[in-house]
């Protein structure tokens, strides 16, 4: 039977309601807090709000509430206490937890990190183990592993502005295996939108499945055009990036999700928020929140005009889909 792996197990992916395909609820520390302070999320409450904000959006579209999928990755800064914390306190919230690996840029001294001391199949294993086992409670930031009985439902590959590095590489090909093995679909990160193309195709040539990678903060690169090709690989796009107005207007992403729906790949489109940062949330004080799809993308799509089924198919069905955990026979 299909099923959507949550971190309280696995589940009818049609329970999964509206999904943020791609946000954060809890990071308590690593690298990109040490770059920016801004992305410390590590107060259960403010994450209960904030999640609540967004269960409650998501109940105006379905009973079934909704579920964010914490984009959160390996050594990146997991507390998957505090996150099921979290889930356990929200009516109508569930979790999708993830494993693999943020761009090289978060993290620290990677000329020792131990990504370039372990082999890729190493590498692999922690992944496969986050997934199958349960994600170690210390997030792999020190010698002794403590599994928890939180799984991991994704795995995240992330790359530079315009490259992608050695280190990189190793990570989308551990992380390439592991999806192989398990069935988990990969979501990625890229930078201002570049390598996009260049990540699909190389997932592929690793054996990936096109249907279950999808491309993220691919909006930031609002050329159409461009879009198209990366969506021509049979892959899925992630469009995020929610009232960031200091990169481009929300009406680049309406535009691209209008021309691209009337172009015939409607059904290949996820949407989340990406607000990993105090700055980016409610409950710290922002106008805007995790919850900017259901409650501010989908009226206003609406109000412009989409026809509901098209809405709700990027709100609702297309995540349900694509976080199916599934295997070539």
């Amino acid at each position: 039977m299909a099923f959507a792996r949550t971190i309280r197990g696995d589940v009818d992916p049609s329970t999964l309601g509206v999904v943020n395909a791609h946000d954060h609820l809890i990071r308590v520390g690593a690298g990109e807090v040490y770059i920016d302070a801004d992305h410390q999320l590590a107060d259960v409450d403010k994450a209960v709000e904030e999640g609540g904000y967004f269960a409650e959006a998501a109940k105006r579209w379905t009973p079934a509430g909704g579920t964010v999928v914490d984009m959160c990755p390996a050594n990146c800064g997991r507390d998957l206490v505090k996150l099921a914390e979290v889930e356990s306190r929200v009516d109508g919230l569930q979790v999708i937890a993830t494993t693999g690996f943020h761009r090289e840029h978060v993290y620290l001294e990677t000329q020792s990190h131990w990504v370039n001391r372990y082999s890729v199949e190493q590498i692999a294993d922690l992944l496969i183990a986050d997934i199958e086992e349960g994600i170690d409670r210390h997030d792999y930031s020190g010698p002794i592993v403590d599994r928890t009985e939180f799984k991991a439902g994704c795995i995240k590959i992330g790359t530079a502005y315009g490259k992608i590095t050695a280190f990189e590489r190793r990570c989308m090909e551990a992380a390439a295996k592991a999806s192989v093995e398990t069935g988990a679909p990969i979501n990625t990160h890229t930078t201002y939108g570049t390598c996009g193309l260049e990540q699909a195709k190389l997932l592929k040539e690793m054996g990936v499945p096109a249907d279950q990678i999808a491309i993220g903060h691919i909006q930031r690169n609002a050329d159409v055009f461009y879009l198209q090709q990366i969506l021509d690989e049979g892959v899925y796009l992630e469009i995020d990036g929610t009232y960031r107005i200091k990169y481009q207007p929300d009406s680049n992403r309406i535009m691209e999700l209008r021309e691209l729906g009337a172009k015939g790949y409607g059904e290949r489109i996820l949407l989340g928020t990406d607000s990993g940062k105090r700055g980016y949330q409610k409950a710290y004080g922002a106008v805007t929140g995790v919850d900017y799809n259901p409650s501010v993308d989908g009226p206003r799509m609406l109000a412009e005009g989409f026809d509901r089924s098209y809405v709700e198919q990027l709100l609702m069905t297309n995540g349900q889909r694509f976080f199916t955990m599934r295997k070539d026979a």
